[in-house]
């Protein structure tokens, strides 16, 4: 038995159980240490005032979920949330072009009921609306998210998706259709509160899919910096299946998609619809993938771990010796993934001396842990433009590529820092 599962030997309890089984057969992968929150960005007159929460990643024996185990209350998360979709033309079209697929797949527009609980700014329900789908539901915890969809064809909730907020929906608006969660369905401390309330609210030919980031490209391409308190969960296929098995469901497709630098799509309906009499090819395929892979034995995930420590020291040699040379280096992309990456690794002021974000809403605001201000992308432009930029939006890259080339054309660099630390300093 590994000493992650040994009980408190003062109150006999077991320190850890798997959010998705409630398993103590648990073992840890890696430990981040005590971090500020990933996206709890501040103004100086807050600093004194930031805490800092231990971030431990396991895995459950019996389940195979790889999960973070120190919970952070979601009203602490998200109510105040500096997430919008909508600002980055890379998840637009990805939206635009996921809302056709399921429409066209799943549903009689002028009669099917769609939600989507962690809605945001209504970046998936505007193009579901736009395709005439006559009931068009948004949920989602963060006000002033929220507030910004203003579109009398969307319906907002305000609330969490529990198997109340579920039944309230459900006795207005009757069984639902489609049912989605995108970048959400990993964020959930509750998460087998939520399944339920799925269950609840699904018609029985319904048809729920979530879109998550995929395990299998966290560990191809060692993205820790995708592990934050905010992404409790990393799904594999495996403990996916495992999971909804539980409730009565299968997941009857699968797709990968490379948005977020590997994601995976999820096709889920009840035991006895019509879509659940046969699997894709998909899931077979995939899930022997992942078997092959080890993706249920912990081993892999201690390779993993030893991966992760090796590229932090590649990226701290890196910046250390480019400041030793004299030379400026700002950060891009204010982000939860860029917080992992600065806090795991230890970036300073010593390393980095500000951070880029094209977001309006941002600027003027600091980094959490590290107080890095946070400045308009604009400051590419300027005569005393950083010599470096480290991409931090690495999964975005193409996309600052072609908007900051007068930046490279004029002698700048970019530094990509995962899936290998690399320079990148000419559009050709």
């Amino acid at each position: 038995m590994s000493s992650s599962v040994v009980p408190n030997m003062e109150t006999g309890i077991h320190p850890h159980r798997c959010s998705f089984c409630d398993s103590v057969n648990m073992s840890m992968i890696m430990d981040f240490g005590r971090v500020a929150l990933a996206g709890a960005f501040l103004k100086p007159n807050l600093f004194k005032e930031e805490l800092k929460y231990q971030q431990r990643l396991y895995f459950c024996h019996s389940c195979l979920a790889v999960q973070i185990v120190d919970k952070i209350p979601a009203e602490v998360l998200f109510t105040n949330y500096f997430y919008f979709s909508s600002s980055i033309k890379t998840l637009c079209a990805h939206f635009f072009d996921y809302a056709a697929e399921v429409t066209s797949r799943f549903l009689n527009p002028g009669s099917a009921t769609v939600l989507e609980f962690g809605c945001n700014d209504g970046v998936l329900l505007r193009p579901l609306a736009d395709l005439g789908i006559r009931s068009v539901i948004g949920v989602d915890p963060a006000a002033n998210v929220l507030a910004t969809i203003n579109d009398p064809r969307i319906t907002v909730v305000n609330d969490y998706f529990t198997e109340s907020t579920a039944n309230n929906i459900v006795s207005v608006h009757g069984k639902i259709d489609l049912i989605m969660a995108n970048n959400v369905y990993a964020h959930i401390p509750d998460i087998q509160g939520t399944t339920r309330a799925i269950s609840l609210a699904l018609d029985d030919e319904g048809v729920f899919i979530c879109e998550v980031h995929y395990l299998g490209s966290v560990i191809n391409d060692m993205q820790y910096d995708m592990i934050y308190h905010e992404h409790l969960y990393y799904y594999s296929l495996l403990s996916a299946m495992r999971h909804f098995k539980r409730y009565d469901m299968v997941v009857f497709d699968v797709k990968l998609v490379p948005i977020h630098a590997g994601s995976i799509r999820l096709y889920v309906c009840k035991n006895g619809s019509k879509h659940s009499h046969s699997a894709s090819d998909s899931v077979y395929a995939l899930e022997s993938d992942e078997l092959a892979r080890g993706f249920d034995n912990f081993d892999s995930f201690t390779l993993f771990a030893n991966d992760v420590a090796l590229a932090k020291a590649n990226l701290m040699s890196l910046l250390e010796r480019l400041r030793s040379e004299g030379k400026s280096i700002a950060g891009y992309g204010a982000s939860g993934r860029a917080n992992t990456i600065i806090q795991y690794c230890g970036i300073g002021p010593e390393h980095l001396d500000f951070i880029i974000d094209d977001a309006p809403f941002k600027i003027g605001y600091f980094t959490p842990g590290s107080h890095f201000p946070i400045r308009a992308s604009s400051v590419l432009a300027e005569s005393d433009a950083p010599d470096y930029v480290l991409i931090f939006a690495w999964s975005f890259f193409d996309e600052i590529v072609s908007k900051h080339q007068l930046y490279l054309a004029n002698g700048g660099s970019f530094i990509i820092p995962l899936p290998q630390v690399s320079i990148f300093n000419s559009p050709n």
